[in-house]
């Protein structure tokens, strides 16, 4: 793993109004730095406040006692783009979310850069045989740092690609930030299936008017969801989910790593995980401690998120900042949804 390198530069923290998506920093701020485990990969996306897409057409699904919003998909493609949108991803474009229709931007090309090596490694050569490289998990230390704006323009980008398509899942339990933004947090979904196994996966995925992009809700509240993550359904569902199709990368947006034990749970289960760090504010000992949570997995990237893009001339590295206390996530998800 690359080693941490930190700036003379302080930075404190602000309060974010919304910490599950990541507070908006100013448009110079708006960069991301993508470290690959076994070195640096330059890349810095843009951060965006929260926003909500426009749920296209209202329609029932299977009885599950839950409201729907969309219709299941008719056939075993569960992934590929049917016609008709239920979720319409695009209208998130003009606040920070990348757009498949766009002119070619500097965020969609460092993106390009981020998602290079993780597609490198879930279907390059050193992958065969290995059955999860696939399953990708997006976390962060603390909340706040933008996990989940950086995993859902992961999986669009993703989606670009000619051979691949993606599958973005809602893993925080606690706090289902993205179900939140794209207004299916009223939907069944993963929590759902985990109780309930004879629920068909095809049912519960949402699709999105961005070819090859299905997203899958985080579904009802549930106080076991530490054990149901960690429950033998969930290993057979996450088999599921990388070997039925061959081309699919499967993006789990995850509670922070310090906050719940569901993510630490989560990440003994993934091929790769990439942990966003927020510029001059998380501080090292956090991300340190992150880090040895994470040291039974093999492939950990970092993503440095909101960063200047002059902090990267001549130097690789990290501001300290403050604003977080031992305490870490005490509390996570209380609140209602």
């Amino acid at each position: 793993m690359g080693k941490l390198e930190s700036s003379a530069k302080d930075s404190p923290k602000v309060k974010d109004p919304d910490p599950d998506l990541g507070s908006s920093p100013p448009p110079e701020a708006q960069q991301v730095e993508a470290l690959a485990a076994d070195g640096l990969q330059d890349a810095r996306p843009a951060q965006a406040p929260a926003s909500a897409p426009i749920a296209e057409k209202t329609k029932p699904g299977v009885n599950t006692g839950h409201e729907r919003a969309y219709e299941p998909a008719a056939d075993a493609t569960d992934l590929e783009f049917a016609g008709e949108s239920y979720l319409s991803i695009k209208s998130l474009g003009l606040e920070g979310v990348l757009s498949p229709d766009s002119e070619r931007s500097r965020s969609a090309e460092e993106y390009r850069m981020i998602k290079r090596p993780l597609l490198t490694r879930a279907f390059g050569h050193n992958a065969i045989g290995e059955t999860h490289r696939n399953l990708i998990m997006v976390t962060s230390s603390v909340e706040g740092e933008g996990k989940t704006f950086s995993s859902l323009n992961l999986a669009i980008s993703i989606a670009m690609e000619m051979d691949r398509t993606v599958l973005l899942v809602d893993a925080d339990l606690a706090k289902p930030g993205l179900s939140r933004l794209l207004k299916i947090n009223n939907l069944p979904g993963l929590t759902d299936r985990l109780i309930d196994d004879d629920l068909d996966l095809k049912d519960l995925l949402v699709k999105t008017d961005i070819p090859k992009f299905s997203v899958l809700p985080a579904g009802r509240r549930h106080r076991r969801s530490t054990e149901l993550l960690a429950s033998n359904t969930m290993r057979n569902l996450l088999d599921e989910l990388a070997l039925r199709y061959s081309d699919r990368v499967v993006l789990f947006d995850s509670p922070p790593l310090l906050a719940t034990s569901e993510a630490s749970v989560l990440a003994e289960q993934m091929g790769q995980i990439c942990l966003v760090v927020e510029s001059a504010v998380t501080p090292q000992f956090l991300v340190q401690d992150a880090l040895a949570r994470l040291s039974s997995v093999d492939n950990v990237s970092l993503i440095l998120n909101k960063c200047k893009p002059d902090l990267f001339i001549g130097k690789y590295g990290y501001g300290y900042g403050y604003g977080y206390g031992y305490g870490y996530g005490y509390g996570y998800g209380n609140d209602e949804r």
